[in-house]
């Protein structure tokens, strides 16, 4: 959920890992869904409709008030960004005619100027040509006070914004931000001036805009019926390749195991990002081709740092210490997910292996560190207890996944072990996540424990809008609200740091911090798992925040 050029330095190193696999199961089925090329043509015809059975529904389609992954998986498809992330970790142009740099005079040579070029066959779906002014608009919407954003990081090193023409923007940098180009348009989409100029400040959380969306992306927006469904339609002058199919539909349906009926069924084409647990299954549906890919998305546990208890340093490390990830990994996932020590993909150059070594399953120390903090079972009921008050706290997660509630069984009995209470309350997604001004649990702080997933991005410049004080909520995404100066200057510095040798250094140095204060508990490293017809063609699922949508435009049927 984190809202996010990749370096050479780490796409040689994710390679190693993040190739796809695809496993088909028993011959296709004959005429499942109606239009589409013909079977084995090789050429993309225009037709037919995808149906996707996906389990949250969003609460918005906004990607700068709401960072859930379907929300990203359907903005993908309406809106338009400057770059995304293509499936082998490339940094690919958008709504630019080019990526930016020193030798093409994109980027000033003391990195504090750049230039970019829109394209000049880029139209919002109501007409209207995409210009420069929109995108400074956008700047000043996300920079706008009153708006409650998800992240600023990136737009926040911004100093001035020039459009000199329509199709010419110019960003002028308060200070040197080596990932400007990879993260600031990569998470958020462009927005059109001429609809919601009007719609600014605290108005533009409760427009109606975010529901009923206009972009200059592949597809258009056409309905989208709560609690059922969401259908987006072709965009006949889209600017790049096709669109082919005439729709795409998302079934919301909370219930894995009834998505997974209507996958064997036919009544989904497509079932996004499935339990992995349903490999096997899944590998045997008749017509049904599984594509596996290592994600750059980590399973973990925010600790909230402004609770009574949790205020304690030395708890929220116990509670680090009686984490056995190894055990959650083997009986909810069956060994089909990395267990993650750190918040850093292993095979990163960021990775700090001394402070990976730190954060390990230790049940003997958890047991010190709360003996130390006054945590003793003194009435001999089994739960460790402090001042008359039991060491009783609640985890949340999100209703109707069966794996996070299987995870939060084991985290129950191994907590128990070490004498502390853990009682389970999930929401719907909507709610777990939904923004500050709609009262989300996350946003306003309303949990003990929240375990979650966070879409990383290949640069470790956005920890910033994960750790830094000031991205706590309502104006950021650090959920667990940690306050620690020193981390706080870190990040800020590793945003700015060229020097790589320099920047590595800062984000070890982040790393020992995170381990220490704990504010949260990364679990495990997810394997995607995307089960769909063998009827779609040129589906590539993306490890990044790019999301799987991200070449749909190229997406067609074949009977």
């Amino acid at each position: 959920m984190i809202k996010k050029s990749l370096p050479k330095r780490l796409a040689a190193a994710l390679m190693l890992v993040l190739a796809v696999s695809c496993d088909s199961g028993r011959a296709p089925q004959v005429g499942q869904r109606p239009g589409g090329a013909a079977a084995g043509d090789g050429k993309p015809v225009l037709g037919g409709r995808l149906i996707i059975g996906v389990q949250q529904e969003p609460e918005m389609l906004s990607e700068i008030l709401n960072a859930m992954a379907t929300n990203n998986l359907v903005c993908n498809l309406i809106f338009s960004k400057f770059v995304k992330y293509d499936d082998s970790l490339r940094l690919i142009p958008d709504l630019i005619e080019r990526i930016p740099s020193v030798e093409n005079g994109g980027i000033s040579q003391d990195h504090m100027t750049y230039t970019y070029h829109l394209r000049r066959d880029a139209y919002w779906h109501d007409g209207r040509p995409v210009t420069s002014a929109d995108v400074k608009f956008t700047y000043e919407v996300i920079m706008n006070p009153k708006v409650n954003v998800e992240s600023r990081e990136g737009w926040d090193m911004i100093a001035a914004v020039d459009t000199p023409d329509d199709k010419t923007v110019i960003f002028h940098l308060k200070r040197p931000y080596p990932d400007f180009v990879g993260e600031t348009f990569y998470d958020e989409s462009v927005l059109p001036k001429h609809i919601l100029e009007d719609d600014v400040g605290e108005k533009f959380h409760s427009c109606r805009f975010h529901h009923q969306p206009v972009g200059s992306g592949p597809f258009e927006f056409e309905e989208w019926v709560n609690g059922s469904h969401l259908i987006v339609k072709r965009n006949e002058a889209y600017y790049g390749e096709g669109p082919y199919l005439d729709e795409i539909i998302f079934k919301f349906i909370p219930d894995e195991n009834t998505l997974l009926v209507q996958l064997k069924t036919g009544e989904i084409d497509l079932f996004h990002r499935a339990d992995i647990n349903f490999y096997r299954d899944i590998n045997r549906i008749p017509g049904i081709k599984v594509y596996r890919t290592p994600m750059l998305m980590y399973e973990h546990i925010d600790l909230n740092t402004e609770h009574p208890i949790l205020k304690d340093k030395r708890v929220r490390q116990a509670l680090s210490y009686a984490t056995n990830k190894l055990q959650i990994a083997e009986k909810v996932y069956s060994g089909l997910v990395k267990a993650a020590p750190l918040d850093e993909f292993h095979s990163s150059k960021y990775f700090n292996p001394s402070a990976a070594g730190k954060a390990k399953y230790d049940p003997l120390q958890a047991r010190r560190l709360l003996r130390d903090a006054g945590w003793m079972d003194h009435d001999g009921d089994g739960i460790i207890d402090k001042d008359g008050q039991k060491l009783s706290l609640t985890i949340s997660a999100t209703s109707g996944n069966i794996n996070r509630k299987r995870a939060e069984l084991v985290l129950r009995e191994q907590y128990r072990e070490m004498g502390i209470d853990l009682k389970i309350r999930n929401y719907n997604p909507t709610v777990l996540y939904g923004t500050y001004e709609d009262g989300g649990i996350l946003k306003r702080g309303k949990f003990d424990l929240a375990m979650y997933a966070w879409l990383s991005s290949p640069e470790p410049a956005t920890k910033e809008a994960l750790y830094s004080a000031k991205n706590i909520p309502p104006k950021g995404q650090n959920n667990p609200r940690i306050n620690h100066p020193r981390l706080s200057k870190l990040l800020q510095k590793g945003s700015n740091e060229v020097d790589e040798t320099d920047r590595i250094r800062i984000y070890h140095e982040i790393s020992e911090i995170l381990v220490d204060e704990a504010p949260v508990i990364p679990l495990f490293w997810y394997t995607s798992l995307n089960p769909c017809t063998e009827r779609l063609r040129n589906f590539r699922p993306n490890p990044t925040q790019s999301a799987d949508t991200w070449n749909a435009s190229t997406w067609y049927l074949v009977q």
